[in-house]
This record gives structure tokens, C-alpha cells and sequence, in this order.
């Protein structure tokens, strides 16, 4: 009786666990924190935020349009557009770099336990010192359910090739994501994360997801920069999934 007992609220927590919001790139996540969960097939799930973030050269205002579709059961694709109406420090394009991903969930076990590999590409079309600039990247994540704790762990190999992959020197980088998330009710969910890189970058932060419907979802939250141009960020979005895609 008491294994059953277990058994029926780990599957709950494990099902609950789900994303209702996107991650980097537009894959499955939360912001600034990606996971290994995969959108189902047919649905897709759209939604926008509104990022302010504090330099100490002046303020930036980015309008990120995101998107992600469930292809098949294992596979999903993400695409995000970044608009950037205020740009004090560098006055740059109305456009920041433009991301296409893809993910696919090799490798599921009981448990909540499971590991899905990304891929990414990054076209310049931004600011050369707000924005990374042209990227290819392949990478994985792995999340993990304790019970009402949710741990998940990224990495991303990717080679950047600047403003111009044909003009400019290419270097790599590798970026690290480590955070977890929890449900403190059904329809309330608190995230957190730290994310690094090679090239210096190094911010923390955390957030909170609500479920306004079925398939109505907003979050919020805010990113320390630890080691990098930006201050602070600050941002708020919404999220929608529908189905018979």
C-alpha cells in the first residue's frame, strides 16, 4: 500500500513538473533555464516578454517573440525574435539576433529522470556588441525530479563566427546552466538558475510561473550579472498553447 502510495506521487510531481513557458532558444524551459521536457506532438505553444536590462552605459528594452512546436513525440523546434525598441549604450538595430533550435528527447526513465539533445543557430542580425553575433551550437540538457524539486543541468558547445561566419575569426564557447524549479501549488511554480560561459559571462537569478488557464501561462523574474556588461535584468512575459497543430 505504501509503495503504491509513493509510486502515484512521484508519477503526480512528475507530470506536474512540465513546462508552461519557454527556455532559450524557444525550446521547453523557463527563462534562462532549459529542461529536458519536450512539447507534445501537434501542440504549440507562442508568447512574447518584455526584458529590461540595466548597463552601466544605459538601458536596454528587448520584446522577444518566441515560438515552439511539438513535431513528433521525441523531436521539438523553437524559433525566438527579439525586437529592441530602447537601446542606449549602442543605439543599434530594432532587431536583435534571430535563433532557430531544435531538441530531441533521446533517453526518458522512471523517475522523472531524462536527457534531450539541442541544437542552434544563431543569425546576426543584431547589434555587433549587444548581441552574440552568428552561432552553431549542439549541446544537452538533463533534468531530474526529487520529489517537489525539479534539478536541471545544461551544457552548449557552440562556435562563433562574429557579426560575419565568412569575414570574422570563429572561436568557440561553451555555455553551463545549472538550477532547479518547484510547484508551490498546482498552478504556482518557482524557478531558479545560474548560467556561465567561457567568454566570462556570469549572472544568477530566478523567477515565478502562474497558470491563468488551461493554456495561459504568465512569469517573471529577475538576472544579477555577476561578471558581464549587464547589471540587472527584469523581465515579464506570457505564454500560450494550443492544439491541432
Amino acid at each position: 500500500m505504501k509503495k503504491s502510495i509513493l509510486i502515484l506521487l512521484v508519477t503526480t510531481v512528475v507530470a506536474f513538473s512540465a513546462s508552461w513557458s519557454m527556455g532559450p532558444g524557444g525550446l521547453s524551459g523557463w527563462p534562462g533555464l532549459p529542461c529536458s521536457d519536450i512539447l507534445e506532438a501537434g501542440l504549440l505553444r507562442a508568447g512574447m516578454s518584455i526584458e529590461y536590462t540595466d548597463t552601466d552605459d544605459g538601458s536596454i528594452l528587448r520584446v522577444p517573440l518566441k515560438c515552439c512546436w511539438g513535431v513528433t513525440e521525441d523531436i521539438e523546434v523553437g524559433a525566438v525574435i527579439p525586437m529592441v525598441p530602447v537601446d542606449k549604450p549602442y543605439d543599434g538595430s530594432i532587431i536583435g539576433d534571430i535563433t532557430l533550435s531544435g531538441g530531441w528527447l533521446y533517453e526518458k526513465a522512471r523517475g522523472g529522470t531524462a536527457l534531450k539533445f539541442t541544437g542552434r543557430l544563431t543569425f546576426p542580425s543584431g547589434e555587433k556588441h549587444r548581441d552574440r553575433g552568428s552561432e552553431l551550437a549542439v549541446g544537452g540538457v538533463t533534468s531530474t525530479t526529487f520529489l517537489d524539486f525539479r534539478l536541471s543541468l545544461s551544457a552548449e558547445y557552440a562556435l562563433n563566427g562574429g557579426r560575419n561566419p565568412f569575414d570574422d575569426t570563429i572561436s568557440d564557447i561553451m555555455y553551463f546552466t545549472a538550477g532547479g524549479s518547484s510547484f508551490v501549488t498546482p498552478d504556482i511554480l518557482l524557478y531558479a538558475a545560474m548560467n556561465g560561459s567561457t567568454t566570462s559571462m556570469f549572472k544568477a537569478g530566478g523567477g515565478v510561473q502562474y497558470l491563468l488557464q488551461e493554456n495561459l501561462a504568465i512569469d517573471g523574474g529577475i538576472n544579477i550579472g555577476l561578471a558581464d556588461y549587464e547589471n540587472f535584468n527584469i523581465y515579464t512575459g506570457v505564454s500560450w498553447t494550443g492544439e491541432g497543430f
